[in-house]
């Protein structure tokens, strides 16, 4: 009697949802052109038995423990050589964690890699498997960063069970994977970088790390979009998340942690790129600010929040009569819809005809923030521009505007004016509901709390 072939499986390759037929749109997360074909034979979902019947003879699970029982586990972090990078990880390397970093290509992943490699070289040997550079490749820029360590030994296996077998006995104090989307696991017929074959090397990957307790860290592609290349059951299943930005254009790199079960999220630490490596940034103060002293029209200053530190930042605003139809609404580094928000709330309340004007707006030195606290800012650079009247460089603003115009209370206020305080401001524009609990913490700061956008004195 002939076997049945298999059934086919679909999977979407950005969200691991699995269907018996092909759809130009994933139901579950709503995406076009993501569903692919897979080869079946490994990966598929789990399916309990149905003859399988648990006793309490043969209990086959661990028994629950009270929370108020269970025991703290102690760290011997490893750290980087990166204090800035240690903080992003919550006090360095957790042994035996699985960690994910993404970025473009050309930012600076695999430089960042070695840096780290260097650091870490004096603790023990450090494993760096590269799937898509050659050990010479990799051994020229280890060579142009002034980079000679026996300790750092290079690989181009791309199986998954054989890193996993090597990691076994070379016992490396720390493993580099670049990039898992070149890993696939040999068992398996599917292309590397299929959701398959990143799901089931992922897998193996963390079965690894747990077992011999060695962290591995797999560097990941992004998608257009931003996000890591693969199924986001890849970042569901890694102890920590780090994403790796900056212009290619821009000598200043941002390492943001987006997820970490060992340490706070939302931490940066901010590299500047050199010929012969990357150096961290450790005095952050004016980094995003010209040095320079002189007042220009659209040029305002505030404060925000990179996980549990405060940066001052420098928003900028050009106003210009349109020559086209139609007002243009430009931003760079800020939400483009934000900026058409406000811009609404200015010309209703303020009285400002900026419907026949295109509006530029940009976040100075490459930075990319999306927080309501800059919308006072923001309005605040719009109106100096269209009014070409330039603002103090001593004056900071804080505060989010409300669609009736109303100035809103934002958070970690002390944390903000202590970073403008550090860089010369001796007045804040901040939301009256922020004026309580800041008023006295700060003499030499002149605090000016508005209720709505109209008292805003520019």
């Amino acid at each position: 009697m002939s076997k049945k072939p298999p059934a086919k499986v679909f999977l979407c390759k950005t969200c691991g949802a699995q269907s018996q037929r092909w759809a130009g749109k994933c139901s579950e997360c709503g995406d076009w052109n993501s569903i692919e074909e897979q080869v079946p034979g490994g990966g598929g979902r789990f399916e309990p038995s149905s003859s399988f019947k648990s006793t309490s003879s043969d209990r086959r699970y661990a028994e629950p423990v009270p929370v108020n029982r269970v025991e703290e586990s102690k760290w011997n972090r490893l750290s980087t050589g990166f204090s800035e990078l240690d903080l992003v990880l919550g006090g360095g390397i957790v042994p035996g964690s699985l960690l994910l970093v993404g970025g473009e290509p050309g930012v600076g992943k695999s430089t960042l890699v070695l840096e780290i490699s260097r650091g870490l070289s004096g603790t023990g040997k450090v494993l760096y498997i590269s799937g898509e550079e050659s050990s010479s490749q990799i051994g020229m820029r280890a060579k142009r960063m002034g980079l000679d360590n026996e300790n750092i030994l290079l690989s181009s296996e791309i199986y998954a069970e054989n890193i996993s077998n090597m990691i076994s006995e070379v016992k490396p104090s720390v493993v580099f994977i670049d990039s898992i989307q070149t890993i696939m696991k040999e068992s398996l017929v599917n292309q590397a970088g299929s959701v398959t074959q990143l799901r089931e090397s992922s897998q193996i990957f963390l079965e690894t790390a747990k077992r011999t307790g060695i962290p591995i860290f797999l560097i990941g592609h992004i998608t257009k979009d931003g996000s890591i290349a693969g199924p986001k059951a890849l970042e569901h299943l890694v102890d920590t998340v780090l994403y790796f930005e900056g212009d290619r254009l821009n000598y200043y790199r941002i390492l943001r942690a987006v997820k970490n079960r060992f340490g706070a999220v939302g931490n940066t630490a901010i590299f500047e790129m050199a010929p012969e490596g990357l150096k961290q940034v450790l005095d952050r103060h004016r980094l995003f600010i010209a040095p320079e002293t002189e007042e220009r029209s659209g040029s305002v200053l505030a404060s925000v929040m990179e996980g549990s530190r405060a940066i001052s930042v420098e928003v900028q605003a050009l106003v210009a009569k349109s020559s086209f139809g139609q007002a243009r609404r430009m931003a760079e580094g800020l939400d483009n819809r934000r900026v058409i928000l406000l811009a609404a709330v200015i010309e209703k309340f303020l009285g400002i005809p900026l419907s026949e004007s295109d509006i530029f707006s940009n976040l100075a030195g490459g930075l990319s923030i999306d927080e309501p606290s800059l919308d006072l800012a923001i309005a605040a650079s719009i109106v100096s521009s269209f009014r070409d009247k330039p603002i103090s460089r001593q004056i900071g603003f804080l505060g989010e505007v409300g669609l009736s115009g109303e100035v809103r209370s934002i958070g970690q206020i002390t944390l903000r004016l202590k970073e403008l305080q550090g860089i010369g401001i001796t007045k804040v524009f901040l939301p009256y509901g922020n004026l309580k609990e800041s008023e006295g913490l700060f003499p030499g700061i002149q605090l000016v709390g508005i209720r709505r956008l109209g008292d805003l004195e520019i």
